[in-house]
C-alpha cells in the first residue's frame, strides 16, 4: 500500500512537466512553459534598454537599465497585468494597462504566441502582422549536485542531492537525502530527511579522497524549477512517512534517480546510468555510490569543477545583452 501511494504521488509530479507543446512534433516531448522571470524583447535597443519582469502574480514590471547595478536595483518604469490563455501550453497572451506605455497601449493588448521554449517565445500581433521575439535574461544561476560518501571506517554514510541558487548577493542551498543521525536513544542510523548545512557544506567543494563522489551540473532556470519539484515531492514523502522502502539507502537511490531522470523530460540533458535492482537491494549504499560515480563519468563534460564554479558571479546585465 505504501509503495502504491508513493508511486501515484510521484507520477502526479512528473506528469506536470510532460505535456504537448505548441509547434512541436508529436515525437518530441516538451515541458510546460514557464514565463516567470526577467525577459528582453527585440523592441528594445541599446539606446533604450528595457527589461520585463514577469511575476507569478499576473503582473509584468517594466524596468529601465541602470549601469553597473544588479537587476534587482533597476529602475521600475511601469507595471501592467498579463494573462496567458493556458499557463503551461499558451497560445495567446493578453496585457492590460491602466495607462499606456511605449510597449503597451492603454487597455488590453492581445498577442498570439506562435513559438516558445524554456528561454524564448515569439508573439504575433494579428492586426499588424508583426512578430516579436522575447528572450529570457539571466538574473540567477542554478546548480544541481549529487553527492555520496562511504568508506571502511564509516560503512554507511551520506547520499543526497542539493539545489544551489546564486543571485549575486547570497547563495541559497537546499539538500535532501540519506544521512546518519542519532535517534532518541542515541543510536546512530541512516535517515532520509533534509540535509543540514553542516553536512552539505562539506560537499560544496569537491572531495579529494575516496570514497566520496560529487557531480555538479548547471541548470537553466526552467530546468531548476522542474527538478525542484522532485525535491518538494520527496521532502513531503519523508515528512508524512510515505517513503517507498524501509531501507533508507534504497530511498536515496530512488530519489537520486528521480532527480536525474527529471532532467531528461524535455531533452537529453544527462546520459543516464542504468541500475541493477537486485544488487541495489543487497547493498543499496554501495550501489548508490557506484551510480553517482558512473553518472559523473558519463557526463564529465557537464561537471562543474571547483575551479569553474562562479563563486563571485554577479548578474549585471549590459544594454545589448
Amino acid at each position: 500500500m505504501r509503495l502504491t501511494v508513493f508511486l501515484c504521488l510521484l507520477m502526479s509530479v512528473c506528469l506536470l512537466a510532460d505535456v504537448d507543446a505548441l509547434g512541436q512534433s508529436e515525437e518530441k516531448k516538451a515541458c510546460a512553459f514557464n514565463i516567470a522571470g526577467m525577459w528582453r524583447s527585440e523592441a528594445t535597443s541599446d539606446t533604450n534598454p528595457v527589461f520585463y519582469g514577469f511575476g507569478h502574480d499576473a503582473r509584468v514590471t517594466v524596468f529601465g537599465h541602470v549601469p553597473d547595478v544588479m537587476p534587482n536595483e533597476f529602475e521600475m518604469m511601469a507595471s501592467v497585468g498579463y494573462k496567458l490563455d493556458n499557463p503551461t501550453t499558451p497560445r495567446r497572451i493578453e496585457f492590460t494597462a491602466t495607462r499606456g506605455t511605449d510597449m503597451f497601449r492603454e487597455g488590453k493588448t492581445s498577442l498570439e504566441i506562435v513559438q516558445y521554449s524554456d528561454d524564448s517565445f515569439t508573439t504575433l500581433d494579428t492586426e499588424s502582422g508583426s512578430q516579436l521575439r522575447w528572450d529570457r535574461v539571466q538574473t540567477r544561476r542554478y546548480f544541481l549536485t549529487f553527492a555520496v560518501r562511504s568508506g571502511q571506517a564509516q560503512p554507511d554514510g551520506a547520499a543526497f542531492a542539493m539545489w544551489t541558487k546564486l543571485d549575486g548577493r547570497k547563495t541559497e542551498i537546499e539538500a535532501l537525502g540519506v544521512q546518519l543521525a542519532k535517534d532518541a536513544k542515541g543510536k546512530t542510523a541512516p535517515v532520509f530527511a533534509p540535509v543540514p548545512a553542516q553536512l552539505y557544506s562539506e560537499f560544496t567543494a569537491e572531495g579529494e579522497k575516496e570514497p566520496e563522489v560529487m557531480m555538479r551540473i548547471e541548470l537553466t532556470e526552467a530546468e531548476f524549477e522542474r527538478s525542484h519539484k522532485v525535491f518538494e515531492a520527496w521532502a513531503e514523502f519523508a515528512r508524512i512517512a510515505k517513503l517507498p522502502h524501509k531501507d533508507h539507502y534504497l530511498n536515496g537511490m530512488e530519489f537520486l534517480k528521480s532527480a536525474a531522470e527529471n532532467l531528461n523530460l524535455c531533452d537529453e540533458k544527462l546520459k543516464l546510468q542504468t541500475t541493477d535492482g537486485a544488487a541495489a537491494a543487497r547493498n543499496p549504499h554501495q550501489q548508490t555510490l557506484e551510480y553517482v560515480r558512473m553518472m559523473k563519468k558519463k557526463n564529465d563534460d557537464l561537471h562543474i569543477t571547483d575551479r569553474n564554479f562562479p563563486t563571485d558571479w554577479r548578474p549585471t546585465l549590459l544594454p545589448g545583452n
